[in-house]
């Protein structure tokens, strides 16, 4: 189950800051029209740092960031407002960025110089409230049967970012407990 713009359809915000803090059970079914109540489950003891999400990643398709609704974004928001409350960290991958922009398609090594991309970029930011730096363009592997080197160059430091974020989330726990 994903994000859906209609109430009542996908996964609801309080299911998404259960999930943050840890608190859903193996196998808890999710039903879009009722969120999960921790107190209403026999165990509500607090969740360990393990069973806790250290990095918020959000996906989202370059060639789609102008056509998502306004309920979308709006539900976008209040769930990046919600996160931010947690303080844990947040990053988007913009995809399909070769699909987007041809001057990327050509030679994806232009990713940080095609205006296009980052205009993208900064309506992301903006719509999402994401800051700049926490957008990320990757491109999607797809048809290609054999690895591109630029390609991974993005996805893997997109990787080392995420992992750098929850680095931070961790010290900032550290730092909260000593």
């Amino acid at each position: 189950m994903g994000l859906e713009e209609q109430t009542g359809a996908g996964l609801d915000i309080e299911d998404i800051s259960s999930i943050i803090q840890g608190l859903i059970p193996d196998r808890y079914q999710f039903n879009p029209m009722v969120p999960f109540h921790p107190d209403e489950q026999k165990s509500s003891r607090p969740s360990s740092l393990q069973q806790k999400i250290h990095c918020v990643v959000y996906i989202i398709d370059a060639t789609k960031i102008s056509l998502m609704s306004r309920k979308l974004e709006e539900k976008l928001v209040a769930i990046h407002k919600k996160v931010n409350s947690l303080s844990v960290p947040q990053i988007v991958l913009m995809t399909k960025i070769d699909v987007a922009c041809p001057l990327v398609e050509k030679d994806l090594l232009k990713v940080y110089v095609s205006s296009y991309i980052k205009s993208k970029v900064q309506e992301v930011s903006s719509r999402l409230g994401v800051p700049v730096s926490c957008v990320l363009p990757v491109k999607n592997y797809s048809q290609e049967l054999e690895l591109n080197l630029n390609c991974d160059l993005l996805l893997l430091t997109a990787v080392q970012q995420m992992l750098n974020y929850a680095e931070d989330y961790l010290d900032d726990v550290d730092a909260n407990v000593a």
